[in-house]
């Protein structure tokens, strides 16, 4: 089951939206190698790299059953992982869609793209990453592995990394003030809790 996530997964987010990009502005709108000037931005973009390999690495094996679960989660896991899934999916496509034409994988110094803070990025700074965390979450409840969980941590890792290091340097210098308003105003990655 793992494996035919992953598939659809890579289909729907990366396939899908990086067509779409292209049919709307003649642009695929992938800027991975343009981030690979320092050695952080290398670091982050590395390990998201090796997650991805190692999910997939980690989805095969267990498909061929060479690799088994450490943890026996039964009927209660495969729905748990695919329920995740499903919201993570759908957290990532819709914030995709919502940034529009400013849709990028990666950063490019050079370019000026609009700030999103509307729809899903009201309420987070960066729902698309927030999405890829819960489909990770599905996967080790598919995969309940050490690997599996070692691939989390590694993805939070080089998700963090990209924000903190690349993406938000990025905005500060093209937004100013306005991106100081907006991280004033809507969380990293979870909403802010109002009243407390």
């Amino acid at each position: 089951m793992a494996l035919i996530c992953y598939v659809v997964l890579a289909v729907l987010i990366f396939g899908f939206r990086v067509a779409m990009q292209r049919k709307k502005t003649g642009d695929h709108g992938l800027r991975v190698a343009t981030q690979l000037k320092t050695s952080v931005q290398k670091l982050a973009t590395y390990i998201q790299v090796l997650v991805l390999l190692g999910v997939l690495a980690i989805a095969i094996l267990e498909s061929l059953n060479v690799l088994q679960p450490q943890l026996n989660l039964g009927i209660y896991g495969t729905i748990a992982g695919l329920a995740l899934c499903a919201l993570g999916t759908a957290i990532t496509m819709v914030s995709q869609f919502q940034m529009g034409k400013s849709w990028r994988i990666g950063v490019d110094e050079t370019e000026k793209t609009d700030l999103i803070t509307h729809g899903m990025f009201s309420v987070s700074r960066n729902p698309i990453y927030l999405g890829m965390m819960v489909i990770g979450l599905a996967f080790m409840a598919l995969v309940p592995h050490a690997y599996m969980v070692a691939c989390y941590v590694l993805a939070i890792i080089g998700i963090d990394l990209q924000v903190r290091k690349i993406e938000e340097p990025h905005l500060r210098r093209a937004f100013g003030d306005q991106y100081a308003n907006y991280i004033g105003k809507v969380g990293r990655y979870f909403p802010r809790l109002r009243g407390a």
